[in-house]
């Protein structure tokens, strides 16, 4: 097969076109003919060696391949050659105390290399073939093509679940989503809708006003404004936003998150956090009842609960621009200078 390989980390041309073998299923695996995978952001990090730097290498990367089940491995039960399926990215355990309570995105075996994440701990989609877990497949309606659902893993199940729920908004909640004009922003801000909430977009570029306002926000402010925090105060009637989601979480976005919370409003904070005092002293937590979460990515109940919610019109995946998948070094070059709207998939 066909391949995009990762031998060295490094810029996008460290991705090299290449023949490599065709995989084959292991007991409890399947074999997926990949019709599409998402660009975004945690393959630059990864690509680049800032992510896992002690990863193995080679490695085919590409999180969250979407496409359709070509042969079994043994023992693999309730998936059948011909199925269309989306693949969730961590391989959890399903045995320790987080999976048991159904948080299986903190299970212990993720980071032990016992589990993982599929493109990064194991070989991904970017590749014509990929084996998996078949217990990671979930089945995609007809209505629900590849290239929407190849979104899902990385990008629009992550904030479906930081919406209904860690931040579990509620009908007409003020909700505050910093950095939604990116490009998972843009599907938050349709997400919060989904949930009921009003939708307040804070942008750094008035460029994304349309797009933001296309998905379904009630209102923008810039970040580039020296009050935008007022703003959001204003556009509340002074009480502040009820839900802050943070897709950028430096230093500068979370003190103003904080700023703009309401009493008894949730902060969900869905970057790296820095590391720092910007909550060194937060006697108004206790005060006003304010909640601090995190959120990290999607289990597989949240990507099938995404997929419904795609399949019902209710989401739908932007889709910025299509590349092939042996043109993967052009869309890595295109994200990183923030050409995209929305999300890049390649298409093998």
């Amino acid at each position: 097969m066909q391949a995009m390989v990762l031998r060295a980390f490094g810029p996008p041309e460290n991705l090299r076109w290449e023949r490599m073998p065709t995989p084959q299923p292991q007991p409890g695996e399947v074999r997926l003919r990949v019709g599409a995978v998402s660009v975004d952001l945690f393959q630059m990090e990864f690509r680049s060696g800032r992510a896992l730097p002690q990863a193995e290498l080679p490695r085919i990367i590409g999180n969250g391949p979407a496409g359709e089940v070509v042969e079994l491995g043994a023992d693999v039960q309730g998936v059948a050659p011909g199925q269309r399926v989306v693949v969730a990215n961590n391989i959890s355990c399903g045995n320790c105390r987080y999976c048991r309570i159904g948080r299986e995105t903190l299970c212990a075996g993720l980071n032990n290399h016992r589990g993982g994440m599929i493109g990064a701990h194991r070989d991904g989609g970017y590749a014509e073939y990929v084996c998996v877990p078949a217990r990671n497949c979930v089945p995609l309606p007809d209505a629900v093509s590849f290239e929407g659902a190849c979104l899902v893993p990385n990008t629009i199940g992550p904030v479906v679940k930081a919406c209904a729920g860690r931040a579990a908004i509620r009908p007409a909640e003020n909700v505050l989503i910093i950095g939604a004009g990116g490009g998972m922003g843009l599907h938050a801000v349709q997400a919060a809708r989904a949930c009921g909430g009003r939708v307040i977009a804070a942008i750094r570029s008035r460029r994304s006003i349309a797009a933001v306002l296309e998905c379904g926000a009630d209102a923008t402010v810039s970040t580039q404004d020296g009050d935008w925090t007022d703003q959001v105060k204003a556009l509340t009637d002074g009480w502040g936003a009820d839900v802050v989601l943070d897709f950028v979480a430096s230093k500068d976005t979370l003190s103003a998150a904080l700023s703009a919370l309401a009493p008894a409003g949730r902060l969900v904070i869905m970057g790296y956090f820095p590391r720092g005092s910007v909550l060194e002293t937060p006697t108004w937590i206790f005060t006003e009842e304010r909640m601090i979460t995190g959120n990290r990515s999607a289990g597989r109940q949240d990507v099938a609960d995404t997929v419904k919610l795609i399949a019902d019109g209710r989401i739908k995946a932007i889709v910025g621009k299509r590349f092939a998948l042996k043109d993967a070094v052009i869309a890595h070059r295109a994200f990183e200078a923030g050409e995209i709207v929305g999300r890049a998939v390649l298409v093998a």
